[in-house]
């Protein structure tokens, strides 16, 4: 759990330098795997956003909202 803390830590550092895609991806895969699914879903949203034509922001958000019912 500790190095999904720190993977977290260094995208949130990434973003705040340069948002990109990727660093969004990535944080919102690592929320979703620590269970932070708030968070995941918000950047899926975010993600989905910028890529309109990305089915996996799609799929992960379909994902958090079958585990939060």
């Amino acid at each position: 759990m500790g190095r999904y803390k720190d993977t977290i830590n260094d995208l949130i550092k990434l973003l705040d330098i340069e948002p990109n895609k990727f660093a969004l991806r990535y944080r919102a895969e690592a929320y979703y795997l620590m269970e932070k699914y708030k968070e995941s879903f918000n950047d899926a949203n975010k993600l989905l956003k910028i890529e309109t034509n990305n089915e996996w922001p799609s799929k992960l958000s379909a994902k958090i909202i079958e585990k939060e019912i």
